[in-house]
């Protein structure tokens, strides 16, 4: 697949008339001209590349693939044309050092993790080690104020957890669980 970089275009309005050109100063739409072939009429009819794709310089996303390089709006992008099908091209490949490689996969969502219950919590705390005196020992050692309040309130009166609540992220922080430690031991208080 051979693909020619024609540049990253900006916005280059001075008359009043949208116009795009490169960093060498080449006009998008002359360019553009030049590779393409229309009817009388005005229609177009083919160009030079099957594909055209216009990428993101920041990310080097491919933002848009195009058979018909005239319906590109070149602001803040770089220009490609490719000697491939549309179909070939996708949406979210990377351009870089000249290629074109697949989007990388979406990250994977971000895991939902539902309540659990006083006795889930409690079960999976002390079957990891982690005693309920320890967490007691956190709450008492937080300075005096509404949050130690709410803090002890929870604890004691809860009758369920949920995974992201401000005190949980506290009291976890003051045993020394990061992130993950505490996702992992989410995840067996579910099943237990």
């Amino acid at each position: 697949m051979d693909i020619i970089d024609f540049g990253h275009f900006s916005l280059t309005s001075s008359t009043g008339i949208m116009t795009f050109a490169n960093q060498e100063g080449q006009d998008w739409y002359d360019l553009r001209r030049s590779l393409t072939a229309w009817d009388n009429q005005g229609n177009f009819l083919n160009a030079i590349y099957g594909a055209w794709a216009m990428v993101d310089p920041a990310t080097r996303k491919v933002t848009n693939v195009e058979h018909d390089p005239s319906r590109m709006v070149p602001n803040d992008r770089i220009v490609l044309g490719i000697d491939a099908e549309p179909s070939d091209i996708t949406e979210g490949m990377i351009y870089r050092d000249g290629l074109l490689t697949p989007a990388p996969p979406d990250p994977p969502a971000a895991e939902i993790f539902k309540p659990v219950s006083r006795r889930q919590l409690r079960l999976t705390l002390v079957r990891n080690q982690i005693s309920l005196a320890s967490v007691e020992a956190a709450i008492a050692s937080m300075p005096e104020g509404l949050e130690k309040q709410e803090a002890e309130i929870e604890w004691a009166d809860a009758s369920a957890f949920e995974r992201s609540h401000p005190t949980l992220l506290t009291i976890a922080t003051a045993l020394d669980l990061d992130e993950s430690a505490v996702d992992t031991l989410w995840r067996q208080a579910q099943q237990a």
